[in-house]
């Protein structure tokens, strides 16, 4: 009761930036004004990512073989578990059956084994599905999201409330295309 919390605001992209570079050059790494600025960007203003992000374009540019300092025009990676994330929500988009529910379910599983928190998982899914569904569908997606996403804050088998927002979406997008295709 004697804690007192205080608020630091998420860097700056031009904080990121040095910090970056400084991680660069303390590891003999030249790295490009423009790339730190991707970087910055991508991360959403999160220096831990960013940092990580930063090492895979150099793991990247090293197991490309191109050597030296890295490129001013290169792709910056997502990491692994968000690229989990996106091929859940396609497999999930394009089909929508008891067997891939229980597929995505193993992969949920997956998830939060390597310790990715479920309310993480839950955003991230939603951010991803939003990415091709029809404008109607947009905002019942998110309010169930919302909805399960509090689930898992007041509950204690997160698993649970992830599948169950997988399964309602899923029902959700087939009455779309049922309706849509008659």
């Amino acid at each position: 009761s004697r804690c007192l919390g205080i608020r630091v605001p998420a860097p700056s992209h031009d904080e990121i930036c040095t910090v970056l570079q400084t991680v660069g050059s303390s590891e003999k790494i030249t790295v490009p004004e423009e790339l730190a600025i991707k970087i910055a960007r991508e991360s959403g203003r999160n220096l831990r990512r960013a940092i990580l992000m930063l090492e895979a374009c150099h793991v990247q540019h090293r197991d490309s073989g191109s050597g030296g300092s890295l490129s001013k025009d290169q792709q910056v990676q997502k990491t692994d578990w968000e690229l989990y994330i996106s091929q859940i929500a396609v497999d999930i988009t394009r089909e929508q059956s008891p067997q891939r529910l229980m597929a995505t379910r193993e992969k949920l599983y997956e998830l939060l084994i390597n310790c990715i928190p479920a309310d993480v998982i839950i955003k991230t899914l939603a951010k991803e599905l939003m990415k091709n569904l029809d404008d109607a569908l947009k905002q019942e997606v998110i309010e169930w999201a919302a909805f399960y996403e509090h689930r898992i804050a007041t509950g204690s088998k997160d698993i649970f409330h992830l599948e169950a927002f997988v399964a309602k979406f899923m029902a959700i997008y087939k009455r779309f295309i049922n309706d849509l295709f008659g």
